[in-house]
């Protein structure tokens, strides 16, 4: 009897993700408790979510990526016209911004599913020449095409995912074992740069730069990263108590329930409750990583490279923005944060991943 490719799904990879997503449903609840109707339905939100996601994970694991390996192109020019659907139709709450699709109630952040379709993309550029390393063609070749999604993502305006898109492919580049001077040329070029390039930015992305280098300079702006702040201290070694912390249940730390939901995690289940969770993290990461150092081929290592440093980037940048390290960035800490339509994308890409895992070796028989 044939053998199925579904003896090699990882199923410790699963279960981590769905306890982190536990997690997340758990400090939702808590973070928007007495919020009012609209934000107190969120964690039921999240959940049916978290269902959806795990039905598309499976679906997409059932898919072999080297199908998709052959659709380069096509799938090339579906996340561009994602993006510049995006810019053309987008709105947000936020003025001009355009960054989400609505689809009557349900909000969509095209940025992320476009970035899910050309790390495929990518990896099947950059592998093409394997077992040979890509040369100088395809490293130019890879820049071009990826910087045009990065710029029609960063004229949404939204610089955070942008960034993320940049770093998503010097991952790739780095993976593919090319020769690192392009790279290293690159970076040099770029840090030239980005004094000529501030001035050009949007007025809110120079506030957010001059206000974490001057934390004084706007005390209004830089409330609500003193409230985290205030949060991530006061919850000492094991916290405050589940749904009894004073800065989120009373509503002094704004956007708790998404971008500063770390805070929540710090002050209500204190140092102990935030390391178990970047534990599981932890844990998450070595999965991810022994797939990719098992992959059958460079293609499908390239796809976890790329899944990995998709969750991963926005993680430390989360964590980041949390602590006060790094200037305020719209990224969602993953699984954690509330967001469905992230959820359901991050759990596709894992379904990336279980493909890639199926498929490391050939069927027996």
């Amino acid at each position: 009897m044939r053998r199925s490719h579904w003896q090699y799904f990882d199923w410790r990879l699963l279960l981590i993700a769905v306890l982190l997503t536990i997690a997340g449903i758990a400090m939702i609840y808590s973070a928007t408790l007495g919020s009012g109707e609209t934000l107190a339905g969120s964690w039921r939100r999240q959940a049916i979510y978290a269902v959806a996601g795990l039905v598309l994970m499976l679906l997409t694991a059932a898919i072999n990526y080297r199908l998709l390996e052959s659709l380069q192109w096509p799938l090339y020019l579906l996340s561009i016209g994602i993006l510049l659907f995006t810019l053309a139709f987008g709105t947000s709450e936020i003025g001009a911004v355009r960054r989400f699709i609505y689809v009557g109630s349900v909000s969509i952040q095209p940025a992320f599913p476009a970035l899910i379709l050309l790390i495929i993309s990518q990896a099947s550029l950059l592998a093409r020449n394997a077992p040979n390393p890509p040369g100088g063609l395809e490293f130019f070749l890879s820049l071009g095409l990826h910087a045009v999604a990065a710029f029609l993502v960063f004229l949404q305006p939204n610089l955070s995912t942008a960034t993320l898109y940049m770093a998503v492919w010097v991952a790739l580049i780095f993976t593919s074992g090319m020769n690192l001077t392009y790279l290293g040329a690159l970076g040099m070029s770029g840090a030239v740069a980005i004094p000529l390039v501030i001035p050009f930015l949007d007025d809110y992305m120079q506030a957010r730069l001059l206000n974490f280098l001057d934390p004084t300079r706007d005390p209004v702006a830089n409330y609500n990263l003193d409230q985290a702040l205030i949060s991530i201290g006061s919850g000492g070694f094991l916290g405050k108590g589940y749904a009894a912390g004073s800065q989120s249940q009373l509503h002094f730390l704004r956007v708790r329930h998404t971008d500063f939901i770390f805070s929540v995690v710090c002050e209500e289940l204190g140092f102990l409750g935030a390391g178990l969770l970047l534990l599981l993290f932890g844990l998450l990461l070595w999965r991810l990583l022994r797939i990719a150092a098992n992959a059958g081929d460079l293609t499908g290592q390239l796809i976890v490279v790329g899944v990995i440093t998709y969750i991963f980037y926005q993680l430390l940048i989360n964590l980041g923005m949390n602590l006060r390290l790094i200037p305020v960035a719209g990224l969602p800490m993953p699984f954690i944060s509330s967001g469905g339509s992230t959820l359901v994308i991050t759990f596709m890409g894992l379904g990336l991943v279980q493909s890639v895992a199926m498929r490391h070796k050939r069927l027996e028989f």
